[in-house]
């Protein structure tokens, strides 16, 4: 068989097979469905003081009687319009014929990371968000397929706890001493419990120190709540004249404490609540 015959025959095996490859192709196209993609929740699914978590749940409906491939989701979350965190979600697994699968896409936003990157949001009650989402199918022969979705939210930034109604009374006195009961209502205006305050003090004597301390609490401030706290301080009137020789002659004495509560909390920094009570203590 001469060379010309068989470059011939070649041509012609080439062109058959690459006819075959095509209809192929043109048949598996149009046998193909897409799948059907929709986005299907977005919701905060748990939130403290430490941050919050997003669950997106993305919706997806194999239409053909063959299995696809389970796609690669990207994430991206912004901030007032700027990227601040993103990632991919993948699957190995395959998504069968004629049925539907939900995607999980979560997404967890660190406070301290926020306010370290958004230093305007320092005291804001919420952020704003937008979630962007793309899920990518990627099947040989047929192409790479993208849908997109977006979904915009907000999300509560913790709050300050407050503390309200601060007073001091006097509990039980005798000769040796009195009783100083320090009462006040701490408010926690947050969605989730926080942990219960450090809260030193300095009883002062006209303007002088003479007690100092700090009440360390145990268990929490419910989420939303006013939670009363109290303890009690001791004067020993002995001390006190021997600290204040003015008072010997004195039948009261002006008072003031300075209180701070501290929840060791990073995202609070340092005593973040502070208060002052005045009032008076009998001498005789």
């Amino acid at each position: 068989m001469g060379v010309y015959v068989k470059k011939k025959i070649s041509l012609a095996l080439t062109a058959f097979l690459a006819f075959v490859l095509l209809t192929n192709c043109q048949s598996l196209m149009a046998a193909f469905q897409d799948p059907v993609v929709s986005l299907h929740s977005v919701e905060l699914t748990n939130i403290n003081i430490n941050g919050a978590r997003l669950l997106c749940k993305v919706q997806v409906e194999n239409r053909n009687s063959f299995e696809i491939p389970f796609p690669e989701t990207d994430w991206e979350f912004f901030i007032n319009s700027n990227s601040f965190i993103s990632g991919t979600v993948k699957n190995n697994q395959r998504i069968k014929g004629r049925s539907t699968t939900i995607i999980d896409v979560p997404v967890s936003l660190d406070y301290l990371e926020v306010i370290n990157t958004f230093r305007s949001l320092v005291g804001s009650q919420q952020i704003g968000y937008k979630v962007a989402l793309g899920v990518n199918f990627l099947l040989p022969v047929l192409g790479d397929k993208t849908w997109q979705f977006e979904h915009e939210g907000v999300v509560p930034m913790p709050q300050l706890p407050r503390l309200s109604a601060p007073s001091m009374s006097i509990g039980s006195r005798d000769l040796t001493g009195a009783e100083i009961i320090v009462s006040m209502n701490l408010i926690n205006p947050n969605v989730f419990d926080l942990p219960s305050p450090k809260i030193a003090y300095d009883f002062m004597i006209n303007r002088n120190s003479f007690i100092k301390g700090a009440i360390e609490n145990e268990g929490t401030l419910a989420a939303s709540s006013t939670t009363p706290v109290s303890f009690r301080l001791l004067v020993n009137y002995a001390d006190l004249l021997r600290s204040f020789v003015s008072l010997v002659t004195a039948r009261e004495a002006s008072t003031l404490i300075n209180l701070e509560c501290d929840f060791g909390i990073p995202i609070f920094n340092g005593p973040v609540i502070k208060q002052q009570i005045q009032g008076t203590l009998p001498l005789r």
